[in-house]
């Protein structure tokens, strides 16, 4: 077992022998794979073996493992069997845990890398911490060298990829660039692909249940505006609301409105409702008709008018009372 203390390995110096600064590049490689990935659990990095039984490459992949601190990062070829242990990681440059508090992300879709693609996205330079958090996570599995991102990332990626491509002066590494440019471009175009079709499958679904019985819109939804009143006004007496009942009839109320609906599907393949309804004004009597419609995002969007008076159109969610 190769025990080691990264911090002994972070100033190598140039002149240092070769096995001296592979071993380094080798240690922050395992760091790098077993901080961007999650804490408790081992999982087979992208990370090829670096030894050569018998004179020929090992056909390995580096398993890695990390637990909570203080403990160290523990590394084994799946192989070979060559393992190690790694301390003094914690806030180095290899580190690449994520911060605590992360946003939530777009959708993320798996693509499968042959090695020497993914041996030319470790060796980027000039990464932000994001994209190499992001190349260090690929996974190692029978199907091959599995690269899960958005895309979002992998534009962000190929982003690295050109500007490194375009600085690049040894031609055979300029053809291994431009080799994983096109394998993450060709990646990058099918996860647009998938990403509109799931939109496209998804909106047409919520416009189907839209369209059916209305759109489903029996319940009490709360008015959150109306063009010519203010919340303040609107909620005057008690909070804004129109509400539809299974029986076809309803309620609304909003400043010193009150009124009962008689409502009907639209009809003629229109999404929504359409209502008559009548109530009282601070004690006059008052009627009119209005429609309401559920759009794609669970809003419901509608107008309301008066008879002989004014009219307003109106957005309302759902609620329980």
């Amino acid at each position: 077992m190769f025990v080691s203390d990264l911090r002994h390995f972070l100033d190598i110096p140039d002149e240092a022998p070769g096995p001296a600064r592979k071993m380094a590049q080798h240690l922050g490689f395992v760091v790098r794979a077993a901080t961007a990935g999650n804490a408790g659990a081992p999982w087979v990095s992208a990370l090829n073996c670096r030894r050569r039984p018998a004179n020929k490459p090992c056909a390995g992949h580096i398993a890695v493992f990390r637990s909570d601190l203080p403990a160290p990062i523990e590394w084994r070829c799946t192989a070979c069997g060559d393992e190690g242990v790694i301390s003094g990681w914690e806030d180095s440059l290899y580190d690449l845990r994520q911060p605590r508090s992360s946003s939530e992300e777009e959708p993320r879709h798996e693509t499968l890398l042959t090695d020497a693609v993914a041996a030319t996205l470790r060796e980027l330079m000039y990464l932000d911490v994001e994209c190499e958090r992001l190349v260090f996570q690929m996974h190692s599995s029978a199907k091959g060298t599995s690269l899960t991102a958005s895309a979002e990332e992998l534009d962000e990626l190929l982003g690295f990829i050109a500007a490194n491509a375009n600085h690049e002066t040894n031609r055979r590494r300029q053809k291994r660039l431009d080799a994983a440019f096109n394998v993450l471009t060709d990646a990058l175009q099918e996860v647009e692909s998938a990403d509109a079709f799931t939109t496209m499958v998804a909106t047409a679904d919520q416009m189907r249940e839209i369209r059916q019985g209305g759109g489903d819109l029996t319940g009490r939804w709360r008015i959150l505006e109306m063009d010519l009143w203010d919340q303040e006004a609107l909620d005057l007496v008690a909070p804004a609301f129109i509400e539809f009942s299974a029986d076809h009839s309803g309620e609304l109320g909003f400043i010193v409105v009150t009124g009962w609906i008689d409502w009907r599907s639209a009809g003629s393949g229109r999404p929504g409702v359409e209502f008559s309804w009548e109530g009282t004004d601070e004690g006059d009597q008052v009627s009119g008709r209005g429609w309401a419609a559920l759009q794609t995002d669970g809003v419901l969007h509608g107008h309301l008018y008066f008879h002989l008076g004014d009219d307003s159109g109106f957005r309302a969610q759902r609620t329980l009372r």
